[in-house]
């Protein structure tokens, strides 16, 4: 199987509302390049554009990976979709960005004071996560980048100026509730994995200019979950807060 033919599964299991059911190993990406690859030739496949991009880490400073998501999957708060419209229906509650400009490639890496500095607004955002595999989540890695990193929507709220929030809020841990038709979803320690999430934006400027990728400021850029991953299993109403910057609301229908 080429790359070109996993991007055409990839596409067709979501324009057929069908997993894929199996991927040997001789049928994987061989790396995280070819899943790179992938993610563009879906979108391009779906006859789409990106509006939107996930980036997150297991831990501070460790391992960094991200997956553009399809501007018709990015729905601003509140928001109505439909939960037979994803194979299965996840709910994260994240923090999110745009930055102030377009941003052009370049050979010399960007510093973390240059991103920053273009850095515009900070939204709540809660990402629905989805696979396209039949056999998720035990499906390898590089299968999963491939497959946009699992992501199935997402939801944002009002956007909030980041020049007032830099020097006083907690992008660690800030204070938040998630809920499902009123009952809490938040455990018991919450945080982000990768620590200060807009490390992650300086990864995500450097990989894009890496790609030949310009990057867009009406893209938001979704950074990983402070609340882990909780599976819904039925229609109802998601919600999430986080102090400073506000609501978002999803209604499953």
């Amino acid at each position: 199987m080429t790359p070109h033919d996993l991007a055409h599964r990839l596409v067709e299991a979501r324009r057929q509302h069908r997993p894929i059911d199996g991927l040997p190993s001789e049928q994987l990406p061989p790396d995280a390049a070819t899943a790179y690859a992938i993610q563009q030739a879906v979108i391009a496949g779906l006859g789409d554009s990106t509006g939107a991009w996930k980036i997150g880490a297991k831990a501070p400073g460790g391992s960094t990976s991200g997956a553009p998501i399809p501007a018709s999957l990015v729905r601003s708060s509140p928001a109505r979709v439909e939960h037979a419209g994803f194979f299965r229906v996840l709910v994260e509650l994240e923090i999110a960005f745009r930055f102030t400009e377009v941003i052009e490639p370049r050979s010399r890496a960007y510093t973390r004071d240059e991103v920053l500095a273009l850095v515009g607004v900070v939204l709540p955002a809660i990402e629905i996560v989805d696979s396209r595999f039949a056999e998720w989540p035990n499906i390898a890695p590089l299968a999963q980048l491939a497959d946009a990193q699992n992501n199935g929507a997402l939801v944002t709220g009002h956007p909030v100026p980041y020049a007032g929030l830099a020097r006083g809020f907690d992008f660690v841990s800030p204070e938040l509730e998630l809920s499902f038709d009123g009952e809490s979803l938040v455990p018991d320690a919450t945080g982000n994995p990768a620590g200060d999430p807009r490390e992650l934006l300086v990864w995500f400027v450097n990989h894009c200019a890496a790609m030949g990728i310009t990057i867009e400021p009406e893209w938001t850029l979704t950074t990983g979950s402070y609340v882990g991953a909780h599976k819904v299993g039925k229609p109802g109403i998601v919600r999430g807060h986080i102090d400073g910057l506000g609501e978002v609301e999803i209604e499953l229908t």
